[in-house]
């Protein structure tokens, strides 16, 4: 099978490439693109005109539910809603039921993500930091490593004891494995269902506080320093996050931090009527923290976007806003949320756009993705995004088992059109027909 896109722009940030040209698959590898390729022979055409052509986009924070919540998400179905958000790789986090903290749980994963009914993208499993992620002892890491972890997170139960958090960075770096670090003491959070403030105080809800999250990046950037592990931070919320992340990179930490598109489009406002589809971990911030988040994605100490897609079932979500979970899905938005609030607002170029959504993030868990140079990936990962398509959101058009999202019926800028992992995986219902010819 030979493929074409033609008339596209190629974007590819590994290669720093940014112009207008044609791209050919071949036996599921890419095998040339240029301003002028060899059209010839080509079983499939795509003309992209007007259109984005990427490298597969690249998701470091997702939750797929398997096992043991399969009411909220499946492998099968989030891999689906990943490729139709363009993914073509994603990382899954260990808070799972049991948590991933043994060889047997990933090769799990690992199959599952590889079977016919998934939607066809690599998923990357993350493994427990600790033991049934109780923050005590450190699970067997080189055997989880050996079994396929990109690495070790204790995502939603994050280490409080430094002692431990310690051992298991200077564990880590003999092992060259990354920590994802999820950072909140909760001491200081406990009780807490939004961000303390004015808002808060209205609306009678317990805060969590800004400092909540400032200690915990502070202290993990410290021990970065001080073992030379490498820490990626997950979800930055508050402005002071972000100054320590990014005096840690002043100083030489070999640190790096990523932002939920919830935390640059809304603030604890949005809460308002005690909509549950705005409760969030970290919380939503003030206007002040996300301006300041939008200054770090444009001057670059943000690494990269990730969806931190949360699947909940219906009746988690409809409860009292106390009682409630945290989180909200993302897989199906993110593109449309990051072209419309960064993209077309002039706050990202095209080029840094796909840097955070693809090679960044690759970079950072050391994937084979995020690059459309040919034989780097296992299989071509391309994504062709239509970046003026105007649409609307609705959550019940999904392949996601859950609906928790406060955007269901925003309207977006950017839109997913192809997505190729090997072969064709997904083509959205938007992409012109007549755009595409299948040679006879």
């Amino acid at each position: 099978m030979k493929t074409l896109l033609k008339n596209g722009r190629i974007l590819d940030p590994s290669q720093e490439l940014d112009f207008v040209g044609h791209l050919v698959m071949e036996m599921d590898q890419v095998v040339e693109m240029g301003p002028r390729v060899n059209m010839d022979e080509c079983d499939e055409v795509y003309d992209c005109t007007g259109m984005w052509i990427a490298p597969g986009l690249v998701d470091p924070h997702v939750h797929l539910r398997e096992p043991g919540q399969e009411d909220r998400e499946t492998i099968i179905s989030g891999t689906q809603a990943a490729a139709a958000g363009g993914y073509t790789t994603i990382c899954c986090m260990p808070n799972t039921n049991p948590p991933l903290d043994t060889p047997s749980l990933i090769d799990f994963i690992l199959d599952r993500a590889a079977s016919p009914e998934a939607g066809g993208v690599f998923v990357a499993p993350v493994g427990a930091l600790t033991k049934a992620m109780g923050g005590q002892e450190i699970s067997e890491l080189a055997s989880l490593k050996k079994a396929g972890i990109v690495a070790a997170s204790d995502e939603g139960y994050p280490v409080q004891n430094s002692l431990v958090m310690t051992r298991a960075m200077e564990m880590c770096v003999q092992l060259d494995l990354p920590i994802m670090a999820h950072c909140e003491d909760q001491n200081l959070s406990a009780g807490g269902a939004m961000n303390e403030g004015a808002v808060s105080a209205m609306l009678g809800l317990r805060g969590i506080p800004r400092t909540a999250e400032d200690i915990m990046v502070a202290r993990n950037c410290l021990l970065a320093l001080s073992t030379g592990c490498q820490i990626h931070i997950m979800r930055v919320s508050t402005w002071g996050a972000v100054e320590m992340v990014r005096q840690a990179k002043y100083l030489g930490a070999p640190v790096t931090c990523e932002i939920s598109p919830l935390h640059f489009s809304f603030i604890d406002e949005m809460v308002g009527e005690f909509d549950t589809t705005f409760k969030t971990l970290p919380p939503l911030r003030t206007q002040v923290d996300l301006d300041i988040m939008l200054q770090s994605l444009s001057d670059g100490t943000i690494d990269c976007i990730a969806s931190d897609h949360s699947p909940y079932a219906s009746h988690e979500v409809e409860a009292p806003f106390e009682e409630a979970p945290f989180g909200a899905v993302g897989l199906e938005t993110t593109v449309g949320v990051t072209l419309t609030y960064l993209t077309h607002k002039g706050i990202l170029s095209p080029l840094e756009t796909i840097r955070k959504l693809s090679t960044k993030p690759a970079q950072i868990l050391r994937l084979e993705a995020g690059t459309l140079k040919p034989g780097e990936t296992p299989v071509a990962q391309v994504t062709v995004i239509d970046p003026d398509h105007e649409w609307t959101f609705d959550r019940n058009k999904t392949f996601s088992k859950s609906k928790n999202t406060p955007y269901h019926g925003a309207k977006f800028k950017g839109k997913t059109m192809l997505t190729f992992s090997g072969n064709e995986i997904y083509r959205d219902a938007f992409f012109p027909q007549e755009r595409y010819r299948l040679q006879d």
